[in-house]
């Protein structure tokens, strides 16, 4: 596994954090890999969610790229 160590953490966002992390009766550790992968997941289901919708929109398309490519060879 990997370590990551932050630096110049805000005091007060650090007490904060531990209040929130003993209130979920986990570690600070523990909080801070959850926000992480939180983060991450909410990142990839943004992705999805814009992913989708270009899909929808493009369902469908009669579009042909090869006389497109080959145009802009032949520049």
């Amino acid at each position: 596994m990997a370590q990551v160590l932050v630096r110049d953490l805000d005091d007060q966002i650090v007490s904060r954090l531990k209040v929130l992390a003993k209130a979920q009766n986990i570690s600070l550790e523990q909080k801070f890999r959850d926000m992480a992968a939180r983060e991450v997941q909410e990142v990839e289901d943004r992705f999805e969610r814009v992913a989708a919708r270009i899909r929808e929109q493009t369902r469908g398309s009669q579009l042909d790229s090869t006389a497109l490519i080959r145009e802009d060879r032949d520049r």
